[in-house]
C-alpha cells in the first residue's frame, strides 16, 4: 500500500492530462485490442487469431475465478490513506484481486508476442503495452502491484497450456470436439461454483455494501460466455467454413469494415434487447453470441460472399 500512496502523492501534483493518458491506456487500448486480435483472425492469420481469441477468453475466465474466491477488496477499501482517481472510478468496481484489465492487457498482447515471436520490434512493443497497462492501474489506484502481478502470471500460464494444446490439436485435429466439450462443461462448473459459493458482505458507513456480490458474478457470466460461443464457434468453423486469410488487400479491408460495424452492432445493441433475461444471463447469451458471430457467423457469411463473387 506504501507503494500505491507514494504513486498517489505524485498523481495528485500531476496535471490532469497525465490521468486522461493511463485512462486511455487501461480502458480504449484494450478494447481496441480485442478488435484488432479478431481483424488478425479475418485477415491475417485464422490460427494465431483464434490461439489469441480463445486464449484470451480463457485467461479471462480464470481471473474470474480467481477474484471470485479471493474476494479482495479495493486498495481505498483497505487503506484509507488512499483514493482512486476520478478519471478512473467508473471502470474500477468490484473486487480488486487480481485486475481484469491486466489481464485482459498480458492475454491478447502477450498472445501477439507469440505469433510474432521473430520479429524483436513488435515483441517489445507488446512487452511495453502489458508493463504499461499494468502500471496505468497502479497509478490511477484501481489495483496493488500484487493484483497486475498475479494477472500477468495467470495469462502467461493459460498462454502456456494453450500452446501446449495448439500443438495437441494440431497433431489429433479430430479432438476439437472433445477439447470444446470440456471448455463448455468447465464454464458451467465456474458458473455454478460462483453462483453457490458464499460471498463476504460488509458494508460502508453510509450503510451500502461495500461490493455487490450479485454484480461480480456478472463479470463471471461474462467471461463463461466468451469461452462458451468462442469455443463452440471455432469447432464450427474447422468443420464446415475452413475459410482463409490468403485473400487480397481489398478483401481484408472489408472483412475489417464489416467486422467492425457487427461487432458494434452486438456489443451496443443486441446487448438490450437482452434485459428481460436478466443481467447474469443477458450477459452470458451477449458476450457468448459476440464471440460465436465474430468466429463462426461472420467468416461463414464473407466466406460463402466471396465465393459468390468469384
Amino acid at each position: 500500500m506504501d507503494y500505491l500512496y507514494a504513486l498517489q502523492n505524485i498523481r495528485d501534483s500531476a496535471p490532469s492530462f497525465v490521468n486522461y493518458f493511463f485512462v486511455f491506456v487501461s480502458e480504449i487500448i484494450l478494447k481496441t485490442a480485442v478488435i484488432l486480435s479478431a481483424i488478425i483472425y479475418w485477415c491475417l492469420d485464422k490460427e494465431n487469431g483464434a490461439f489469441i481469441l480463445l486464449s484470451y477468453s480463457s485467461a479471462y475466465s480464470v481471473n474470474q475465478v480467481v477474484k471470485n474466491t479471493a474476494c479482495v477488496y479495493r486498495p481505498w477499501i483497505r487503506d484509507s490513506r488512499l483514493h482512486i482517481a476520478s478519471q478512473a472510478a467508473k471502470g474500477a468496481t468490484g473486487y480488486s484481486f487480481p485486475s481484469g484489465h491486466t489481464v485482459t492487457a498480458a492475454s491478447i498482447f502477450g498472445g501477439i508476442s507469440i505469433w510474432k515471436k521473430q520479429k524483436k520490434g513488435i515483441v517489445a512493443l507488446m512487452i511495453s503495452l502489458i508493463v504499461l497497462t499494468a502500471f496505468s492501474r497502479n497509478w490511477l489506484g484501481a489495483h496493488t502491484i500484487q493484483d497486475v502481478l498475479v494477472a500477468i502470471l495467470n495469462a502467461c500460464i493459460v498462454l502456456c497450456i494453450s500452446i501446449f494444446v495448439r500443438a495437441y490439436i494440431e497433431k489429433k485435429p479430430n479432438k476439437d470436439l472433445i477439447l470444446t466439450i470440456l471448455m463448455i462443461l468447465l464454464s458451467l462448473v465456474v458458473i455454478l461454483y460462483l453462483q453457490f459459493k458464499k460471498y463476504p458482505v460488509d458494508y460502508a458507513a453510509d450503510g451500502t455494501i461495500l461490493v455487490d456480490p450479485y454484480d461480480m458474478l456478472t463479470d463471471c457470466y461474462t467471461a463463461c460466455g466468451m469461452v462458451i460461443g468462442g469455443f463452440v464457434g471455432w469447432l464450427l468453423e474447422r468443420r464446415f467454413v475452413k475459410f482463409t486469410t490468403d485473400v487480397t488487400l481489398k478483401t481484408k479491408i472489408i472483412r475489417s469494415i464489416f467486422g467492425i460495424i457487427i461487432f458494434a452492432i452486438i456489443y451496443f445493441v443486441f446487448g438490450p434487447l437482452l434485459k428481460p433475461l436478466g443481467t447474469h444471463f443477458a450477459h452470458l447469451v451477449k458476450y457468448g453470441f459476440l464471440f460465436f458471430a465474430l468466429i463462426f457467423l461472420y467468416p461463414l457469411a464473407f466466406n460463402k460472399i466471396e465465393k459468390m463473387r468469384k
